[in-house]
Parts: structure tokens; sequence; C-alpha cells
């Protein structure tokens, strides 16, 4: 039986009106959902999204397009793993997510881990445009194959392809690009045999915190630095989930310290 391809999508537009941040437009076709939007007490806006049913199936697209016009303050997350389902050669799923902040906009992208099951294959991008003076935060976070079932680096590909522009000039370009079945990926250049992998990167960052503020759990590699004034990349490799997340939290501390502004619980946001 061969399994229906799906195109999703959600198109979102936010703006600031009468003081606080608000969707004025949406638009979301299934299998995405879009879970009632709520306010946290420092004003931003958080935005759950779900993808209804068992995960990514060969020959899905999903596409989320989401813009937070001038002084708008919003949180995109999603309240579970996303799945990337066994298909055969030559098949795969894509995502793409189209990113837009204006002028004092906050926006920030942090999904729940993916898995990729064994055969799957997933390509993605994440386009980002901000104004120069906004704030983006987006944090992304893979396990390897689930680990229960001894599933480790048995997908068939993962490409993702993350750029950033300020003010129309790129700053930022990021590529992962995992082919176990070509490549020694497990080896100590790429991976260091380690389960879980996270990367992001966060604008309007003037100078990162010390580690003291927010230190990272043990066993964990990871990096918070500035890859050029006001922008700065993350980094985490780590052998299970807990120690990701609790990497990936340390990671928005200290960003949320350096734009002098409460952190997000993104446990808060998972089911």
């Amino acid at each position: 039986m061969i399994a229906t391809r799906v195109t999703g999508c959600a198109t979102l537009r936010f703006a600031r009106l009468a003081n606080r941040t608000r969707l004025v437009h949406s638009h979301v076709r299934a299998p995405v959902a879009l879970v009632r939007p709520f306010e946290l007490p420092d004003g931003r806006l958080v935005v759950p999204l779900v993808t209804v049913g068992p995960g990514l199936c060969a020959g899905d697209i999903i596409e989320v397009d989401a813009v937070a016009e001038e002084g708008a303050e919003v949180v995109l997350t999603t309240t579970a793993a996303t799945r990337v389902m066994s298909m055969d050669a030559g098949e795969r799923a894509e995502q793409h997510v189209r990113l837009r902040a204006g002028r004092s906009a906050s926006l920030e992208y942090y999904p729940a881990l993916a898995i990729p099951f064994p055969g799957g294959s997933l390509t993605q991008t994440l386009t980002i445009h901000a104004d120069a003076a906004s704030r983006i935060g987006v944090v992304e976070s893979w396990a390897l194959g689930r680990r229960a079932r001894d599933e480790y680096l048995q997908f068939r590909s993962l490409s993702s392809r993350t750029t950033l522009a300020i003010g129309g000039r790129p700053v930022y370009a990021d590529a992962l690009q995992l082919e176990p079945a070509n490549d020694d990926v497990a080896n100590a250049g790429v991976l260091d045999d380690r389960r879980y992998l996270a990367a992001g990167v966060f604008s309007g960052v003037e100078a990162v915190p010390e580690a003291g503020s927010s230190p990272w759990p043990p066993d964990v590699d990871a990096a918070l630095a500035a890859s050029r004034p006001g922008v700065a990349y993350f980094r985490a490799l780590a052998d299970d989930a807990p120690a990701l997340e609790a990497a990936v939290q340390a990671a928005l501390v200290r960003i949320a310290i350096a734009w002098g502004r409460p952190p997000v619980r993104l446990d808060r946001f998972r089911c």
C-alpha cells in the first residue's frame, strides 16, 4: 500500500497592536496544525505547531512561513518530536521554513527533536531574513536514530541548510549533510559517536555570557560563541536526549542574559 503524499503548510503573520503581539493572519493546511497561541509574562507570544499523523513520509513537503512585523515578539515551537519515517530508496521528505523579522521584532524558532527512522531521508532548508534592529533565535535538535531500538545512523540521509541575512546581507550559513551509508559520520571529526546533535544561531547578541551563568551538563560537548559582531552560534553533541535538552536550555539561559530578558522554558511546551 502506497502512503498518500501530502503538502502541509503554516503561513503566519504577527503584528504589535495595542502594545501586545497578535497573530493577525494564519493559513494552515494539514498535516500541520496550530495550537492556540498564548502570551508569556514578558509579552512574547508562544505559538505551538503540531504535525498530525505518524510523521513525515516519502514525498511529504512541509512549508512554514512566519513574519514578525515591527515590534512583534514571537516564539515558534513544536509540541513533540518530528519523526522521519522509513521510506524506499530514492524517496525523501522535505521541510522548508522561512522566517522574517521586522524592525525591533523578536522571532525565535525552537522545534522539538527530529528523529529519522531506518531508511528515512529528509531535506530541509531554514531561511531567515532579519532587520538590523531585530532579534533572532533558532535551535534545531536531532536524534540520530532511536536509541532504544539500536537504530543509530540507520537513516539514509539528513540534509539541512540554514542561512541568516541581516539588513539584506548574508551573515551566517550552516550546512548539515549526513549520509551514513556513504561516509563515516560517527568518527571523531563529525559526531564523535554521539547520538544527539543540536545547532543554532542567535542575532542581537552583543556579548555571550561566560559559562558560569549556566554551565553545560556533564558529558556534553557544547559551544556558544560569537561568529561575528552581534551574531552567535550554538553547537552541542550528547549521548542522550535529557543531556541535549539541558544543553539547549543552558544556551537559551545565556542568550536570555545577553538579551536582558527571561529565558524560554522549552519543557513547558513538550508533550
